[in-house]
């Protein structure tokens, strides 16, 4: 019996791919493991490199290679390694990040098959640019809004903290198989498809942090999401942040407001960039945005206090200094 299907989509993934695989076959586990990889009709060597471990390890890794790419109509990959996933849980990790530590595994599946009721387990990953790994910068938390909501310790989270917590690893990501299978068509249409599942799947019990750093998340990579969404004029960031405010609705009617008033916490964030972006400075005026800048403490309160009660100011400052560095 699979225990856990790893579900990892790779695209163009050439100068990552086999040390994302090298970490998967590194587990070390008293369960067995299969290996889901999704090659979505790369133009590079990617499929070269994935057939050739493929070859090696017929009994464990399995791969669908697309002679066209899936992403870019619309389809989202990751629900059909999940639709043909075997074990009892799914394990997340795109061809671009790996794994380092060889009992993650082991460690996120002794404590869900302990408590039944978690839907979704998690930890902590160290950050990646350009070959460098930085030791010293772990994703949990990304953004100083999301500081309040980080543990040092292991916790858990219900769905609306886990919002305030921000993003998320996905190669850290291990929820039960089936958890995705009820998932709605507008879910699917977030801009950030990997924050939908979260959410989605910690809505069905709860969520449950290690504070371990057991992955690496390359960030910067060519063609990734966050990577496009850096490089987008102000008229497509309107768009993302749009899409963002409808899935925060259709998300909290969803669950029938349980998590409502985080989910209004972090709308009133989206709603500060929104303005910003549009330049629409008298809006930000308005005493709902107080709650935006109780997301911060400290010297860390700066910036968004100035970036809401000065909003001219700010973006001349911004500009003067981008002027600066060019």
């Amino acid at each position: 019996m699979v225990m856990v299907s790893i579900n990892c989509i790779t695209y163009n993934h050439e100068s990552y791919i086999a040390k994302a695989i090298e970490g998967f076959l590194m587990q070390e586990t008293n369960f067995e493991v299969e290996i889901l990889i999704h090659e979505d009709a790369s133009t590079d060597r990617t499929a070269d490199i994935v057939r050739s471990y493929e070859t090696k390890y017929p009994d464990k890794i399995r791969v669908i290679y697309q002679t066209e790419n899936q992403y870019s109509k619309g389809v989202f990959v990751n629900l059909l390694n999940d639709e043909r996933a075997r074990g009892k849980y799914i394990a997340l990790c795109d061809g671009d990040d790996y794994w380092t530590d060889p009992k993650k595994l082991q460690k996120q599946v002794d404590y869900m098959e302990s408590h039944p009721e978690c839907t979704l387990c998690f930890h902590d990953s160290n950050v990646e640019t350009d070959g460098i790994l930085h030791t010293d910068w772990r994703v949990v938390p990304w953004m100083p809004e999301n500081r309040k909501y980080a543990s040092l310790q292991p916790r858990t989270y219900h769905a609306g903290e886990l919002q305030l917590l921000g993003f998320i690893p996905t190669m850290s990501m291990l929820y039960r198989n089936g958890s995705t299978s009820t998932i709605t068509d507008w879910l699917s249409e977030t801009p950030a498809f990997d924050g939908a599942i979260k959410l989605h799947v910690a809505s069905q019990g709860y969520a449950y942090y290690i504070p371990e750093v057991m992955s690496v998340y390359r960030y910067g990579v060519a063609g990734s999401v966050t990577t496009i969404w850096n490089e987008t004029d102000r008229a497509r960031g309107i768009e993302r942040i749009e899409a963002f405010l409808q899935f925060l609705d259709e998300f909290d009617a969803y669950t029938g407001k349980r998590f409502h008033q985080e989910m209004e916490v972090s709308r009133i964030s989206f709603e500060v960039g929104l303005h910003r972006l549009r330049r629409d400075y008298d809006a930000l005026k308005s005493p709902r945005y107080d709650r935006y800048l109780e997301r911060f403490v400290g010297r860390e309160r700066i910036r968004p206090y100035m970036m809401v009660r000065h909003p001219i100011l700010t973006e001349w400052l911004i500009r003067a200094r981008e002027l600066t560095i060019n």
